[in-house]
């Protein structure tokens, strides 16, 4: 049987990517402040180089204060772009020939030289 002074809502925590999970920890660990001190939670999580961490505080504050009492549980965090196939094959952002980039032909180089672009 239950305790009646049990709660009956479910604790979930707060997903958030891997890198503010890490300052975060890396800011409780440090014994500076009182978690409950997001502006000082910000603050130091910069002075560690946990910036990710700071900027997800200042941006979350409501679930930052949530997650204190409930809970963070870490997330991937999305796939960065890389450059394009273009910039990695001739590390260039621009093609000399002067058309769209849908009219290029396989014929045609870029900035890079005289191989073709593969940017298509």
């Amino acid at each position: 049987m239950q305790s009646p002074w049990r709660c009956a809502v479910e604790r979930k925590k707060i997903e958030v990517p891997a890198e503010v999970l890490t300052g975060l920890e890396a800011v409780r660990l440090s014994g500076k402040t009182n978690m409950l001190d997001a502006p000082r939670v910000i603050e130091l999580a910069f002075e560690m180089g946990h910036a990710e961490a700071a900027f997800w505080v200042h941006e979350n504050r409501s679930p930052y204060s949530y997650g204190i009492f409930q809970g963070f549980a870490a997330v991937a965090s999305p796939k960065k772009c890389g450059p394009s196939r273009h910039v990695a094959q001739h590390g260039a952002s621009d093609r000399t020939v002067g058309k769209p980039s849908g009219e290029v032909t396989p014929g045609d180089t870029c900035e890079g030289g005289e191989n073709p672009c593969v940017d298509r």
